[in-house]
This record gives C-alpha cells, sequence and structure tokens, in this order.
C-alpha cells in the first residue's frame, strides 16, 4: 500500500496553503484607455470625482415652474404662467424662476434657480404671447434630476475585481475617465503529458487517444481572461517533462501540467515539480474527482504550478476548484453566483471525499430540476453534457430525491 496518497487535503486545506505559499505574489497592474478597458478586471476602486449631473437636469420638453403654482390644476381648472424664458440644451440657466412664471426648457436643458418641477409640454397651451396654461399638478423634483443623483461625489462606481462592462465604460466617459488600472492577465502555460496522446490533428494508430485536456484547459483559461503562453505536448519522459516545465516556468504565472499526477510508474509530476522547486504543498486532495492533483510554487520565479489529473472532467473541476479560486482570491473577480435547484433521484456519495457531481439543468414549472450526470472522470461526454456541477460534502452519505441543491455553474 502507497501512503503517501492516502496523506490527502481537504479542498479548503488545499486552497489555504496555495494562498499561504503565494502571499508576496502579486497580479501586475497597467492602465488601459477607457475604450479598451472592456472585459479587463478592475485593480483599483473607481471612485467617482465629480457629480453626475454637475447642474439640475430636466428630463422631458416643457416649462420649469414653481411645483406649487400646479396645485389643483388640471382640464377644467388650468394654471396660468407667464413665460419669461428659454433655456436651449447647450446654455447656462441664467434667469431666476418667481412665482407665476414659467421657462421653457428642452429634455436635458438645466433648470433655473427657483423652479422646483419641469412641467411637460404635453400638458401646456399657449393662449397668448408669452402666456400658457397648465392642465397637470406637478410635485416637488418631478421632471428634474438632482446635482450628483445620477453619480455623486465620492461614490464607488466600479469596484476592484469587477470584470468591465460596456455600461461600466459609458459610466467611465460620463465622468471624463480616459484610462483606468487593470489587472494585466495571468500568463499560463499548458501541459498535456502522456505517451498515449495524440494531437487533434494527428491519426490514431494502436491505443492513442486524442489530447482533450490542452485544449479544454485553454478554453477555460481564456474564458477566465488568462493569456495562454503556449500548449505543450509531452511524452511520459522524465527529462522532457523536466524541461517544459522548467522553460514554463521562467515566463508564465501558472503552470498546468495534466496527467501524471498519481502514482504509477511513468508518474513523474510530483517528482519534477520536488527537483525544480522543492516546494510541493499538496499531493492529494480529498475530493471525487480530482484526487491525485499536487501544488507546488516555484518562489523563484513566483509562479503557481498545479498537476492535475488525466481525466478531463476532473482536471476542468480541479482546475476551476484550485487554480481559479486562487485567481480569483487575488484579482476580487466574483465567480457567477449558484443556481438553486432540487436534485432529480437519490444520490450516494463517497464519504471522507468530497463529491462533485456533475449535472444537467432543466427549467419546469416549478424551479430547477438538478439531474446528475453519472459517469466516470474518464467520461468525455461527461463534460460536455454537463451545465454545472454539485458539491457533496465530505461528512454528507448523499442526497435525497428533492433536496435543494446549489448548483455551480461551468
Amino acid at each position: 500500500m502507497n501512503i503517501e496518497l492516502l496523506q490527502t487535503d481537504t479542498l479548503t486545506q488545499a486552497r489555504e496553503k496555495l494562498y499561504k505559499e503565494t502571499k508576496n505574489f502579486e497580479l501586475k497592474i497597467h492602465r488601459v484607455a477607457c475604450e479598451e478597458a472592456l472585459g479587463c478586471i478592475c485593480a483599483k476602486d473607481v471612485i467617482a470625482e465629480e457629480n453626475v449631473p454637475p447642474f439640475r437636469r430636466s428630463t422631458v420638453d416643457g416649462y420649469a415652474i414653481i411645483a406649487g403654482d400646479s396645485y389643483g390644476a388640471g382640464d377644467s381648472n388650468p394654471a396660468f404662467y407667464q413665460v419669461t424664458g428659454h433655456v436651449n440644451i447647450e446654455e447656462q440657466a441664467l434667469m431666476t424662476v418667481d412665482s407665476g412664471e414659467a421657462v421653457q426648457v428642452q429634455t436635458g436643458s438645466m433648470v433655473p434657480d427657483g423652479a422646483t418641477a419641469v412641467l411637460m409640454l404635453e400638458y401646456t397651451e399657449q393662449y397668448a404671447d408669452g402666456k400658457i396654461i397648465g392642465y397637470k399638478a406637478v410635485s416637488e423634483d418631478e421632471n428634474i434630476i438632482q446635482i450628483g443623483e445620477d453619480m455623486a461625489v465620492g461614490d464607488c462606481l466600479i469596484q476592484r475585481g469587477r470584470e468591465i462592462n460596456a455600461k461600466d465604460v459609458g459610466m467611465m466617459a460620463a465622468l471624463g475617465i480616459c484610462d483606468i488600472e487593470v489587472y494585466v492577465p495571468p500568463v499560463v502555460t499548458i501541459i498535456s503529458t502522456g505517451d498515449e496522446l495524440a494531437d487533434i490533428g494527428e491519426p490514431l494508430t494502436a491505443s492513442k487517444i486524442r489530447d482533450i485536456n490542452s485544449y479544454a484547459l485553454t478554453a477555460e483559461a481564456r474564458r477566465m481572461g488568462m493569456t495562454v503562453r503556449r500548449r505543450l505536448l509531452v511524452r511520459d519522459d522524465e527529462k522532457e517533462i523536466l524541461q517544459a516545465v522548467s522553460r514554463s516556468t521562467k515566463d508564465s504565472d501558472i503552470v498546468l501540467l495534466s496527467g501524471g499526477s498519481s502514482k504509477g510508474n511513468k508518474d513523474y509530476t510530483k517528482k519534477v515539480l520536488e527537483e525544480l522547486t522543492g516546494n510541493v504543498f499538496t499531493h492529494g486532495i480529498a475530493i471525487k474527482p480530482g484526487k491525485p492533483t499536487i501544488l507546488a510554487y516555484d518562489r523563484e520565479n513566483c509562479t503557481v504550478i498545479a498537476g492535475l489529473p488525466g481525466h478531463p472532467m476532473a482536471a476542468m473541476l480541479m482546475f476551476r476548484l484550485v487554480v481559479i479560486h486562487w485567481y480569483c482570491e487575488k484579482s476580487g473577480l466574483q465567480m457567477p453566483l449558484p443556481y438553486m435547484a432540487r436534485i432529480s433521484e437519490n444520490v450516494s456519495s463517497n464519504q471522507g471525499r468530497e463529491t462533485c457531481l456533475p449535472v444537467q439543468l432543466v427549467r419546469r414549472a416549478d424551479g430547477l430540476i438538478a439531474k446528475p450526470i453519472h459517469a466516470k472522470s474518464g467520461s468525455i461526454r461527461a463534460l460536455g453534457r454537463a451545465d454545472g456541477y454539485v458539491r457533496i460534502p465530505r461528512n454528507q452519505e448523499g442526497l435525497n430525491k428533492g433536496a435543494l441543491v446549489w448548483v455551480e455553474v461551468l
């Protein structure tokens, strides 16, 4: 019996070790122009340094009046106003509105001092030169946006860790923010190991299978905004693996190896990482699938190294649960919120190990249903069919049909 493989960490312990080992690791930051910020991760809270709008602004075409002058007005009892001026949209309102007066304004115009509401043009009628009647009562501040009502000085508009979207770009433009500090996407190298692997363009011979993990992990890394430096396919040769990892740690923030993390005759990942870093702090995580996961940190090059299982589902889950989780902790990025659903059948679990159960989500009139996908971690189709996964704690026997569960979306 190999005792070493049984000395596993819980997922929480593995995460804590990784975070502790990388406490001095800092994601790089640079500034990008506002129009280039879409999809970037904000590295510093964006605080409003001016009010939007910077003046009281009308939201409609109409007349700026004192609201009290309109009280009781209606179709059969109109209010009468003297028009004392007009404010175009680009002009400063230099006049003041007194009782019984009205100043014509446009949508977006500055509202003159003294006015407390804007009466919409549709509810007015000119009955003489410079005189109008109003058929509607308006309340205080009706149809007026106050100074700073949209955005006020000191408001936090974009929080650190937020993925900047088109609406954020619009807010920055409104505030005259020309550029913003964002995180430089971490650089990732992905290495698939195995004599049995063929690249997708190669013909299959004997017991060869196509390399799935490097392509799937590359896509997932890019989806998270990371930059993939290289994707390598390496034989089960200790020297070749050593050379590939050594080269990659010099210019990558993260190195992912899939395969070779267990304890077979050709599983060299741990040995290589010990030789390169002397700092393998996790070998085995008490989770299914994904138990033979290895974590190391190259302190000299400040590179996180993860040896992931060779099975696609396990590799993808452990990349997400460990490495992406670490990246989110470092950057403040929030993962999508999970969905609540009801499990469609009784499910047993492996006590002593946390279980990640892949599921399909089915929408019904009474809510979402999570249908377990029963497949081994080596299943390719299961990876494509799964909408997400349910985490079953290590001390729980399983799930009863109809139980409410949280589904974390893949």
